[in-house]
């Protein structure tokens, strides 16, 4: 399977923080209808150096992958890539004694050969819509969503908890950290990919104004991917008090490889 994304539009906003903590790779304006790897990462601003700790993650994985010549991300590739980033982690703290403690989340996105992996750890998502629908996201980290399940609260109870901001998981280190709990990625792979999907990563602050009502609304409109985006940012603008981030990409063509020295590809799109 061969994957082909549109341009890929980016976006990373202040909101009404005093600074920034969200990461984006590729940076604005830099993906390409090549780029295969898209991380997003939001700095706990709860501990010290939120955008330390995102850029770090970021740039440990991106690294990793390099070295190892950018293989396929299962779960041990990131569980190695997250080692790295742990070990940024210690190294900072230990050249940086006042600060003690520094997290982030991650979303992952890498369309390869096989389909798509998505990977995260806390409440930064990933969606794939169709037609206007939302076929996949991912599910939040949050210790609220942790008593829902265990059915210590509702759903509904869920929404205006104390703790409904606090992370069950994230990419954490401090000096008392143990090494057994460091979190583990929920890792899915996606085969089911068509050309005109969509995939939207985002962190958390664009979830104040926009649910997935608004989010397949905006999707479905029949203008560019600038465009929708443009709309997107509306909502958020002068009202989200969080940073908010994303990437948006297109799914433009999606080539099932076939051994067969005739036909060595065929297009899904102009196969049905």
């Amino acid at each position: 399977m061969l994957i082909y994304p549109s341009l890929p539009v980016a976006f990373s906003h202040i909101g009404q923080r005093t600074i920034n903590q969200d990461t984006l790779y590729p940076a604005i304006d830099t993906a390409n209808e090549q780029t295969q790897l898209f991380i997003v990462c939001d700095g706990m601003g709860g501990v010290d150096k939120g955008e330390v700790a995102s850029q770090l993650l970021c740039e440990a994985i991106v690294a990793y992958a390099s070295s190892m010549g950018n293989p396929v991300f299962d779960g041990p590739h990131l569980k190695a890539a997250l080692d790295q980033a742990y070990n940024a982690y210690h190294e900072y703290l230990r050249q940086h004694p006042l600060v003690s403690r520094m997290g982030s989340t991650l979303t992952l996105l890498q369309l390869h050969k096989h389909g798509a992996t998505v990977a995260h750890i806390g409440d930064s998502r990933v969606y794939q819509l169709r037609e206007g629908k939302i076929i996949f996201q991912t599910q939040d980290h949050k210790q609220v969503n942790d008593m829902v399940e265990a059915g210590v609260i509702t759903a509904t109870q869920a929404l205006t908890h104390p703790w409904r901001n606090r992370l069950s998981r994230a990419v954490i280190a401090s000096s008392d950290y143990e090494e057994a709990t460091k979190p583990t990625p929920d890792i899915t792979v996606l085969t089911d990919i068509q050309a005109g999907d969509y995939f939207f990563l985002c962190t958390d602050g664009v979830l104040e104004q926009l649910d997935d009502y608004a989010l397949e609304t905006l999707l479905a409109q029949d203008i560019p991917d600038q465009a929708k985006m443009q709309s997107l940012l509306a909502l958020c603008a002068d009202r989200t008090k969080d940073n908010y981030s994303g990437y948006l990409i297109g799914i433009s063509d999606v080539m099932i490889q076939v051994k067969s020295i005739l036909a060595p590809t065929i297009s899904l799109k102009d196969a049905c």
